[in-house]
């Protein structure tokens, strides 16, 4: 609701601000980054900034022209409109060439670039991207050593669209990022730009599990998250370490760093964050077979999940710009503000009284809520240990209660994989609950060796790399 109203809000002043005004060259350029970077229906920004490309180029306002004319190039981004967004970067890469502006010319590229990546069109991306890296030869200082360090992971990120985030040129991209970012002489954009960096090689070193390495890079950008303050990467970091140690059966660590990165991420508001950590505490919760604790936060999980797939559409009302009107009195645009702003009142008071309203009924009903969900939890940890037992004595009937209780893992499954028999539906149901080879083997009456046999036919069939963890691949399925 809050947000609702900042909203509404921002939208009136702007809209106010629009009305019988001749625009500066500073307005233009804080209206245009609103629009990018502030409003959440992209399409209606995406209208402004156009607007603003066209009041700039009228007014003569080179400099803001070009980057409205960038920022527009983000927002198709944003959108998915990828042949639009190839097509409005060459404008703008011609536009930066006629002004001799070698910065807009090598981000233009890049947003090319980006966009055959997203469409698919590796190899396009590929060679955009290292044209955008000889254009950033062009510049100098921060400005190419930056350019030149997202360069080199953009070409990283490339890779893993790919599939080939574990080769070698992978290591070299990331290695050649950090080695421009650490050419870098403003000391505040150095760290806030090797934080990610530092981050991104810690994961790479966990995907080869090389996991001392990955802990040593990812130490180093928890320590710069700390010296700054930067709770967003706090929280991210602090996951990432808790997965690594998960990684590596050190349990007792795993969920410090994870706790860690439950307190930081539900104090920063970050739903997509907060997201991984529920998922990672699920997954170390179940490795600890404590299952009531693994689906307490694997609901957590899917309950955010499912509230981040529908998040309701703000109304955003269409702001235009008029001509000058030279005329308009300041008497007249003080009352339009004044009635603009009783409304915005109006409509937090009205939501104020219905939230109060609502407060005693869900307070009430916040206690039989509690009462039903623990007998839920309680029936779902029964049928839980009911199932792992039917598997335990190789009961015919296991496949059939697992059917049950995970029916999503199993209709997603069979319907993608519809070549899968009965035995390897039930061989994955094992994985899936996290039974090991000796496991498998011991309650099958089978040797290591053939459940070994098994999971590689299985790897191949399902097409899964070689270095992802056949059980985990399960459990995030």
């Amino acid at each position: 609701m809050l947000k609702k109203i900042l909203f509404m809000l921002l939208t009136v002043f702007i809209f106010v601000d629009f009305l019988g005004q001749k625009y500066t060259s500073k307005e233009i350029d804080s209206l245009d980054k609103i629009a990018t970077f502030s409003m959440a229906n992209k399409k209606e920004a995406l209208k402004l900034l156009l607007k603003y490309v066209d009041i700039a180029a009228k007014n003569g306002y080179e400099k803001e022209e070009i980057s409205a004319m960038y920022h527009a190039t983000i927002v198709y981004f944003d959108l998915g409109e990828y042949e639009k967004l190839i097509e409005y970067s060459v404008r703008v890469e011609d536009y930066a060439h006629k002004v001799g502006d070698p910065f807009y010319e090598m981000v233009a590229i890049r947003m090319r670039a980006m966009a055959y990546m997203k469409l698919g069109v590796y190899n396009k991306s590929e060679s955009l991207f290292k044209g955008a890296l000889e254009k950033a030869s062009n510049l100098k200082g921060d400005k190419m050593y930056a350019g030149k360090g997202s360069l080199f992971s953009d070409l990283v990120i490339l890779r893993s669209e790919m599939g080939l985030s574990c080769d070698d040129s992978t290591l070299v991209y990331l290695k050649e990022s950090l080695k421009w970012y650490n050419k870098m002489q403003n000391k505040d954009k150095k760290e806030i730009s090797l934080i990610p960096m530092y981050s991104n090689i810690g994961l790479y070193f966990s995907e080869i599990n090389q996991l001392d390495s990955a802990f040593y890079y990812s130490r180093k950008a928890l320590r710069l998250s700390v010296l700054r303050r930067d709770t967003m990467n706090l929280g991210i970091i602090s996951s990432y370490i808790g997965s690594f140690y998960y990684k590596s059966n050190d349990q007792d660590s795993a969920f410090y760093y994870l706790k860690q990165a439950l307190s930081i991420t539900k104090r920063s508001a970050r739903p997509y964050q907060l997201k991984d950590v529920y998922d990672n505490l699920a997954l170390v919760y179940e490795k600890q077979k404590d299952y009531k604790n693994s689906l307490f936060y694997r609901n957590k999980y899917k309950k955010l999940d499912d509230s981040l797939r529908n998040v309701e559409k703000i109304a955003v009302n269409k702001e235009s710009i008029r001509d000058n009107e030279k005329s308009k009195k300041q008497s007249g645009r003080f009352y339009l503000i004044l009635g603009f702003t009783l409304s915005v009142l109006l409509i937090m008071i009205y939501y104020a009284v219905r939230y109060f309203k609502r407060y005693r009924k869900e307070r009430n009903e916040k206690k039989q809520k509690e009462v039903v969900i623990s007998d839920l939890e309680n029936k779902m940890n029964d049928a839980f240990e009911e199932m792992v037992q039917l598997a335990k004595s190789d009961n015919p009937a296991f496949l059939l209660r697992f059917k049950e209780i995970y029916p999503e893992f199993y209709k997603k499954l069979s319907e993608t994989y519809p070549f899968l028999t009965s035995g390897q539906l039930k061989f994955c149901a094992l994985l899936r609950l996290n039974f090991s080879t000796k496991e498998i083997a011991h309650y099958n009456h089978l040797t290591i060796r053939g459940i070994e046999t098994k999971k590689n036919r299985l790897r191949k069939q399902l097409d899964i790399p070689s270095h992802e963890d056949l059980n985990n691949w399960m459990m995030k399925f």
